[in-house]
């Protein structure tokens, strides 16, 4: 059910945080320790790194081991905003390009860990039915990721901070498929100046979340991962159903979902 790593500090390489730690981004994409369902990410990956001129970003869609070029690729670049994902494909959903995180639409870029369940034959008419129409011409194949992105991006043209788009995003799809479905919906957002998080679904048991200040291969800035890149105390889980912002100076804010 995909796997995501994001971090915001001092600039470092994107091979520190896709390779770094004992449990790494990378081995999660044949051995995560925490997905709800699945047991492998190799339907693609992604890295997402800002420069001077806004987001670039790696995309293949092939498991993250055949690359072998990736490590020393990343290992020449550096970025204090990077955002990285490995995915778990949904049924239903095609395994192309149009749906490989992270996704990046003008300076902003998105992850999604999770699913709205029967999409596109129960949800994705009448969710993409909520984006203005050039949003809509956007619009590259039939994921909800990509969907979801995109109702983001209409929340903050206009106007919603990034925490109020991620909110009403998940709330829409609250409203649209109700609790009797289990849509998982961990989405993570930037700017390139600050991140921020949800943790969240309609039901109870969510996707894993966790954050660290300062762990030991990323000590100027802050990491968030599906999963622990590491033992260690340094890890704190990110509580259910609540959303996390990530401040330009590095600052960790949590606070509860209510819909």
């Amino acid at each position: 059910m995909c796997r995501l790593v994001a971090y915001l500090g001092g600039e470092i390489s994107p091979a520190h945080l896709v390779f770094g730690g004992t449990h790494s981004l990378y081995e999660q994409s044949w051995a995560p320790k925490e997905m709800l369902s699945g047991s492998v990410n190799a339907d693609g990956y992604g890295v997402v790194w800002y420069g001077p001129h806004g987001p670039a970003r790696l995309a293949e869609l092939r498991p993250i081991w055949y690359d072998h070029d990736l490590r020393s690729t990343l290992s020449a670049l550096s970025s204090g905003c990077i955002i990285a994902g490995l995915r778990n494909g949904t049924v239903g959903i095609p395994i192309d390009r149009s749906a490989l995180l992270p996704l990046v639409f003008e300076r902003w870029s998105f992850v999604l860990n999770g699913f709205v369940p029967d999409f596109r034959n129960d949800h994705m008419r009448a969710l993409r039915a909520g984006l203005p129409d050039d949003l809509y011409a956007e619009l590259r194949g039939a994921s909800d990721s990509e969907t979801l992105f995109l109702l983001a991006i209409a929340a903050l043209r206009g106007g919603a901070t990034q925490r109020e788009a991620l909110e009403r995003v998940a709330k829409v799809v609250h409203d649209r498929v109700g609790t009797s479905a289990p849509a998982q919906l961990n989405m993570v957002i930037s700017d390139g100046e600050s991140i921020v998080a949800i943790r969240s679904g309609t039901t109870l048991e969510t996707n894993s979340l966790y954050f660290a200040k300062r762990p030991p291969f990323a000590p100027e800035g802050v990491v968030l991962a599906s999963e622990r890149l590491e033992e260690g105390a340094v890890w704190e889980a990110v509580d259910g159903h609540s959303c996390i912002e990530i401040g330009q100076d590095c600052s960790v804010q949590s606070e509860a979902l209510f819909f």
